[in-house]
């Protein structure tokens, strides 16, 4: 079954079978309703498709221009019911940032801490995709 990708003007997602991950991006003011819309269509769409077939997650705040404070808790809250229902164990995710701001931002509630090798913060398409590639090896290598 396919999803199809969705198209807000605050956030698009789709799953890029090329590099085999589901890339969202988000652009403007960053509110609870775009991510209420990811996260919906992130369900829909691991519902329809074997978790085993999907490299990674990329999250592209590089359009970003704030983050609304309603955001910030509607996405943990979001990502922790996804992830409790979801398998993501084996699932990395690249967050793409353009500025300290956004990765500061990311850092603290998105919990990404050095203990949580999953997620990782970089600066390119390019480096999203490696890190990604780069995580698998280093989990078959263990």
């Amino acid at each position: 079954m396919s999803i199809e990708p969705l198209e807000t003007s605050q956030a698009s997602a789709r799953y890029d079978e090329e590099h085999n991950v589901v890339w969202v991006t988000y652009r403007g003011v960053l509110n609870a309703d775009a991510t209420t819309q990811v996260y919906t269509w992130l369900a829909k769409f691991f519902n329809a498709r074997d978790n085993r077939e999907i490299d990674g997650e990329v999250f592209d705040f590089r359009e970003v221009q704030t983050f609304g404070p309603d955001n910030l808790f509607e996405a943990r809250k979001k990502s922790r019911g996804f992830n409790l229902k979801q398998d993501i164990t084996n699932l990395p995710v690249a967050m793409i940032c353009s500025n300290f701001y956004q990765e500061e931002i990311l850092r603290g509630p998105m919990q990404n801490v050095p203990e949580n090798n999953r997620k990782a913060i970089v600066h390119s398409d390019q480096e999203a995709v490696d890190f990604i590639t780069g995580w698998h090896q280093n989990q078959s290598d263990e």
